[in-house]
């Protein structure tokens, strides 16, 4: 049987709380990808999301008591976004991907890691 390959969608985001608009795009993309065959993971997803705010929630009880820095939400956001991307095959590049500093990153990750790119 042949393994079904997985695919990271990655793309401007930039809020906080997800607007209608963000959802629709991710999930546009990901209606298509799964058409074509993909499993994919879709970070503007509702369970990504959740899945996202437990893993942070842990590592900031982690550090809570650390004095020599302030725990960074973004930046430990964005590692369980490339957490997600290492399980993948490849990445799917909405066109409004290098708006974004995340999505830029998640690009250059990929690369480095010879993973499919794939472009909106």
């Amino acid at each position: 049987m042949k393994k079904q390959k997985l695919i990271y969608i990655s793309g401007k985001i930039g809020e906080k709380r997800l607007s209608a608009k963000t959802i629709g795009k991710f999930a546009g993309a990901q209606e298509r990808l799964l058409e074509d065959g993909w499993v994919v993971i879709n970070p503007a997803s509702a369970a990504f999301q959740r899945e996202a705010k437990q893993h942070i929630m842990i590592e900031e009880a982690k550090w809570k008591d650390l004095d020599f820095c302030e725990f960074d939400w973004y930046a430990w956001l964005l590692l369980w976004d490339m957490h997600n991307l290492a399980l993948c095959d490849a990445i799917y590049l909405l066109s409004d991907w290098r708006d974004s500093p995340g999505a830029t990153a998640e690009y250059y990750y990929a690369k480095a890691c010879g993973k499919e790119i794939i472009y909106q």
